[in-house]
This record gives structure tokens, C-alpha cells and sequence, in this order.
């Protein structure tokens, strides 16, 4: 069933406020807010923090929809290949697999223009090469792209460092896209200040100014949240949990009876990737229900083609695979705030609209 919050704005160091006493973050107060390093114009572009690694600023892309940070090697000098473990991350949007080693207990700093800072420490993926591989299959592959089914180099691991945050990726081509690996739930220190584990709750907020780290009963008030369940790697690590679900209708059909699929808010692209049983044709209308018709935290619907609404993506890419699967781009964050809660497994939308939009209804009551 959908939980409500509060509604009130997040703010560094909150303080504790009365909350019921099944309140999952009552008494937990530590918590920071990292500006975006980037200019964010309506979620154009993907987001970007200022990081610090091995004492150089660099700017980092923030993407949800992969898990492990990246960087290209050069950046990580110090490491031996042999003594680090063999690793990849691929991204089926894009089909460019990224090879390399896990650089372990990599401290990075983040920082925004108001003088917070935050670390996190987890493996970073030392990428040696990055290469498209549209037939890539990790059962078969391991880690490396064949040399016979390589489409080419690519340099963005060069250019920018690529952090991924994103939750429910391991599995198939992902295998390794594990919470251990996941920047902004492995944070250990807020303004040089090693954090207290019984007053910093894990689980970060995703907004258009800020990312925020550090759940609370004050910043995480105004959310709607769904349970999520336990993903592959559960037993392995309790923080792996499966992406939100989804329902998905076509035109003025209802949402069919079990249809219901995998839901992934990716800040790593402007498009829209969508399996719904069959082709999604230009003006054709799609409706979604978070995370089902029956209890929906939110519902939206868009035009395929049509951007009548700022929610509609760049473009819809689909197929007619019978699992369902809705990726929503960015543009979904126009209207929505996210958080994720990976202790207790909890995803969370905060409407951030005005209320009298028509493609888009919010359900913050219980």
C-alpha cells in the first residue's frame, strides 16, 4: 500500500520534528545536500556533481539508471590490474560495454556551491576500454566484448567520469551492478565528519536543484512510497532490492490484468524505452500507473510524438516483448522528486506540479 509523508522542504541538518512511531526515519537527522554541478534546464541533461578523486576536481555525470561508479583509468593511477578484480558495466541502452577493474575502497568527495561536502567509499570501475557490443552476453562474454562482434571504441569514460546510483540492475548483463558498488549509499562522512550509523539513515533524494543524502523524517515528508521487492543478490547483500513496478495501457484500453512490468526513472537518458506488447506508434497514447491501477502512488499518460506535456519523452523506442518494461527518461523528474530508501526497500515520488495538469495525477492520500 502507498505511505505518505509529511510535505515540507528539505533543508542540512534537520532537525527532528514529532513523527509517528512507526516513522522509519524518526530520530535519524543526519543528512547533506549536494548542489548539482551542472546547470539543470528542465532535465535536458543527465545531472552532474563536483567530485574530488586522488586530490583533482573533476565533474562526474549522476545516472540512475546503472549502478558502479567509473572513470577512465589515467584517473587512478595507483592500482595494480593484477591485483584488482576483472569487471565491466554495460548499458543496454546504449549497448556500449565498459572493461576494466575494480579500483577497491575508492574514496570520492562530492561538493556543491554552498561549501557541503560529502564521501563515499566503494570500487570504481577502472575502465581500459569502452566499446560497443550489441550482441554482448555476459554468460558468454565474462567481461570483455569478442574482438568479432566490436562496433568500435568509444571515449566517453575519457571525458567524464560516469557514476551510476540507480537500484534493481543486477542481473543479466549486470551482474556486478551491486549495492556495494552504489556511490550514494556507501557515504561515510558528511563535512570531513565520519557519520553515525544511528543517526544517519542511508537512502538519497533526487531533485531539480540537489541530490540529497541522509534520510529523515523532515526531508523526506510530501512522499508517496511503494515496497519493493527483494531483487537476485538479496540474500547476498538486504539492500538489493528489484526496481518499482508499473502498468502500462495503450489508447483507451484499461490496463490489462497482470500487465505489469519493471519501472526505471533513468537520469541517463532524454528518451523513452518501452515493451507493452506491441508497437507504439506515432500518436498513439500510453498510461501508466505507479506502481498499479488498483493502489497507484501516480498516474501520467503521454502521446507518442506529441509533446503536449514536459513528462512526454525526446522520443519512445519500443518493442513488442511481452514483459513489460517502462524506462522513463528524465523528463519524468519535471514533475517528480524521487527518493530511495534501500534499508527498508522503499522507492518514493513527491509531486512537484501545480496540481492542474491534465496528464498527471497524484495520490498522496493513504
Amino acid at each position: 500500500m502507498p505511505r505518505l509523508a509529511a510535505s515540507h522542504p528539505p533543508f542540512f541538518n534537520d532537525t527532528a520534528v514529532e513523527v509517528p512511531v512507526l516513522d522509519k526515519f524518526a530520530g535519524f537527522t543526519e543528512t547533506a545536500e549536494v548542489g548539482w554541478g551542472s546547470p539543470n534546464v528542465g532535465w535536458r541533461v543527465a545531472p552532474a556533481l563536483n567530485i574530488i578523486v586522488n586530490g583533482i576536481r573533476r565533474l562526474a555525470t549522476i545516472d540512475t539508471g546503472s549502478t558502479g561508479a567509473l572513470m577512465d583509468k589515467s584517473f587512478l593511477p595507483s592500482f595494480n590490474p593484477e591485483e584488482a578484480e576483472e569487471g565491466h558495466v554495460f548499458y543496454s541502452s546504449s549497448k556500449i560495454l565498459e572493461e576494466g577493474h575494480w579500483v577497491p575502497d575508492v574514496e570520492i568527495e562530492y561538493f556543491g556551491p554552498k561549501g557541503v561536502r560529502i564521501m563515499s567509499r566503494t570500487p570504481v570501475l577502472a575502465v581500459e576500454r569502452a566499446v560497443r557490443c550489441p550482441q554482448y552476453n555476459q554468460t558468454l562474454h565474462g567481461h570483455r566484448c569478442p574482438r568479432n562482434a566490436t562496433l568500435g571504441v568509444v571515449k566517453r569514460a575519457v571525458q567524464q567520469p560516469y557514476f551510476g546510483i540507480g537500484f534493481g540492475r543486477d542481473r543479466d548483463t549486470s551482474s556486478q551492478a551491486t549495492p556495494d558498488r552504489n556511490p550514494m549509499i556507501n557515504i561515510v562522512s558528511i563535512n570531513n565528519v565520519t557519520i553515525d550509523r544511528t543517526k544517519y539513515h542511508p537512502g538519497y533524494i533526487i531533485t531539480d536543484r540537489s541530490i540529497i543524502v541522509g534520510l529523515t523524517s523532515n526531508n523526506t515528508q510530501g512522499f508517496v512510497t511503494m515496497d519493493l521487492e527483494k531483487g537476485p543478490n538479496w540474500e547476498k547483500d538486504k539492500r538489493a532490492w528489484a526496481g518499482p513496478k508499473v502498468s502500462v495501457a495503450l489508447n483507451n484500453e484499461t490496463y490489462v490484468m497482470g500487465f505489469q512490468g519493471s519501472l526505471l526513472v533513468d537520469t541517463g537518458v532524454t528518451q523513452m524505452y518501452l515493451k507493452a506488447g506491441r508497437q507504439f506508434q506515432p500518436g498513439d497514447e500510453v498510461k501508466f500507473a505507479i506502481p498499479d491501477e488498483k493502489s497507484p502512488i501516480a498516474t501520467y499518460t503521454i502521446t507518442n510524438g506529441n509533446r503536449r506535456n514536459v513528462m512526454s519523452p525526446y522520443k519512445v523506442l519500443n518493442s513488442t516483448s511481452l514483459t513489460p518494461y517502462v524506462n522513463t527518461g528524465r523528463n519524468f523528474l519535471t514533475k517528480f522528486d524521487v527518493f530511495f530508501n534501500p534499508v527498508e526497500g522503499q522507492y518514493g515520488l513527491r509531486f512537484k506540479g501545480s496540481g492542474q495538469e491534465n496528464f498527471v495525477k497524484f495520490y498522496p492520500a493513504v
